[in-house]
């Protein structure tokens, strides 16, 4: 092949397997029978596959072992791990079975606070549009209201909505800088609603600011979109035992040798070696950013 497909979403699932197939190998239709053979049986499971994403073709299939015995803050939980790698889930429970007599793991909700953003380009007197925001960051909560009624009802919501000056990394480049609590949900869709919000808010309000020049109100919405970057959304897990009790088959005295401690910091180990003493008590911590 080597030339663009035009229609290929309008194509049936048959049409699209067999277009494929011809396309790129050798031997079609033991290809069209190879994808076909990963079809879920029942016909209401596999359309609900079907609808899930665009130019379905076909499924993938991966493991989903458990992992049981894990003892978090007080309760058992066995753990579901979809995984292809050997040996991960049989590791994750052997872990869990040590630490399962050793108190177990401790977790704590540190924080949930979420980010989004509007990025936009704006052409004009920085003192105008700082006067802009600060008369009308009101009527971007307002304005949201039918989006953020559920989610306060949770105690979340939009938290605050900031202007950040970008110039220093690119010409006539800001943000709206929004922080959101979106309590036990991801709340990705909520942030991306909000924020599509905001890109309409900011280009109407800002097209008939008064204040403005003709250019200036010509506000261009570069993107709105949720980030990854959530220094504020922190959950700490960590175990800790005695030195005696790190006795296992293969570590027959660890109070006779030093053991090595290891503390991780977001996604980063750093690892370092710590003599201690007898009566000292060892811990491992994990201090990580989710999403």
């Amino acid at each position: 092949m080597n030339k663009a497909i035009s229609g290929f979403s309008k194509l049936s699932k048959e049409e699209k397997i067999k277009w494929i197939a011809n396309q790129y190998f050798s031997t079609p239709t033991e290809a069209i029978a190879l994808l076909k053979n990963y079809w879920n049986s029942d016909e209401k499971i596999q359309k609900l596959h079907d609808e899930f994403i665009e130019n379905t073709i076909t499924n993938f299939y991966i493991p989903l072992g458990v992992a049981p015995n894990f003892l978090i803050n007080g309760k058992y939980s066995t753990i579901p791990m979809a995984i292809e790698e050997s040996s991960v889930v049989a590791a994750a429970a052997k872990a869990a079975k040590f630490w399962s007599t050793r108190g177990g793991f401790k977790a704590t909700v540190i924080d949930t606070e979420k980010i989004g953003q509007v990025h936009f380009i704006y052409k004009g007197d920085v003192s105008k549009l700082n006067l802009f925001f600060a008369q009308n960051k009101s009527k971007f909560f307002s304005e949201t209201d039918s989006i953020t009624t559920n989610m306060q009802k949770r105690g979340g919501g939009i938290l605050d909505i900031v202007l950040k000056d970008k110039t220093d990394l690119l010409p006539n480049y800001f943000q709206l800088h929004a922080t959101f609590e979106t309590k036990d949900s991801m709340g990705a869709n909520f942030i991306n609603s909000c924020l599509e919000q905001f890109s309409k808010t900011l280009k109407e309000e800002a097209h008939n600011y008064e204040l403005f020049t003709e250019t200036e109100k010509e506000i261009e919405v570069v993107m709105s979109i949720l980030s990854n970057y959530v220094p504020n959304c922190i959950v700490r897990a960590e175990v800790s035992c005695p030195i005696e009790e790190l006795e296992e088959k293969h570590i027959l005295n660890p109070k006779g040798r030093p053991p090595t401690s290891c503390q991780w910091g977001g996604s980063t180990p750093a690892w370092r070696s710590m003599p201690l003493s007898a009566s000292s008590t060892i811990s491992w911590a994990s201090r990580t950013t989710s999403e």
